[in-house]
């Protein structure tokens, strides 16, 4: 496991790791029951870091009834990310059959059913546009059960950002009667280079870091990702701890 505090290599730029529009992928094929990937479950499995859950605001653009599926991507352009989790409850057990969901916005800001995010200030639950709400957009939203181990594997892209936030992943688990919300961050310094390349140089001067964004420092430490390059863009995870949570009855 690489040390979280170290800034891992952006992978070359003569080399395509950017999911175009239009392209499925071999990740769609691999459905939301498959084992979590190999290479992943053995970085999950020697976390240099078990982080407590720090409980954070949900956001103005959860949806419910996230499709259940491992690929979320669908139609948007960016740099490949496979995301993992790894749940454990007391004792440092396995937390598993949890239901884990995720959403993100894409390389340009936008999340799916919404319009893009109007510019200057923080979009809220009160703010957030509604009138052009699209309920068939689904992109980069997916939920999936944590396996025996704890364990739940995504395939997505490298977020972008929207004004006033830092670039992260929203993450909401049901588990053991609970229902626990938080977000996963980048590193700043590797968000910075991922950003400078297209898609998302399109947008450019993001106006929030990890240090200055208003969510990223409450409920708890926050939930800075390990990340390491892969063989197509980069492979990311984090284990987190969930008080009071014991086994669900085993992965479904």
């Amino acid at each position: 496991m690489a040390d979280p505090q170290r800034r891992p290599s952006i992978p070359s730029a003569d080399r395509d790791v950017s999911r175009e529009p239009g392209t499925d992928g071999d990740s769609q094929t691999v459905d939301a029951t498959a084992p979590v990937d190999g290479d992943l479950a053995s970085m999950l499995s020697t976390c240099a870091t078990c982080r407590m859950w720090a409980e954070q605001d949900e956001g103005p653009y959860h949806r419910d009834l996230q499709p259940e599926r491992r690929d979320v991507v669908e139609d948007r352009d960016g740099i490949v990310v496979q995301l993992g989790v790894r749940l454990s409850g007391a004792g440092d057990r396995p937390l598993a059959g949890a239901t884990v969901e995720i959403w993100q916005c894409d390389a340009l800001g936008r999340y799916s059913g919404f319009p893009p995010p109007v510019e200057p200030g923080v979009v809220t639950a009160a703010t957030a546009p509604r009138a052009a709400y699209l309920p068939d957009q689904s992109f980069l939203r997916g939920g999936q059960r944590t396996d025996g181990e704890g364990m739940v594997e995504f395939r997505t892209i490298y977020p972008g950002w929207y004004p006033g936030r830092t670039v992260h992943v929203h993450v909401k688990v049901h588990a053991g009667g609970q229902v626990l919300t938080s977000q996963l961050y980048f590193p700043d310094d590797l968000s910075d280079e991922v950003l400078a390349r297209p898609p998302y140089a399109a947008r450019p001067g993001r106006d929030t870091t990890n240090a200055s964004d208003a969510i990223f420092g409450t409920g708890g430490e926050p939930a800075v990702l390990d990340v390491l390059p892969a063989a197509e863009g980069y492979r990311a995870g984090i284990c987190l701890i969930v008080a009071g949570a014991g086994d669900t009855g085993g992965a479904r």
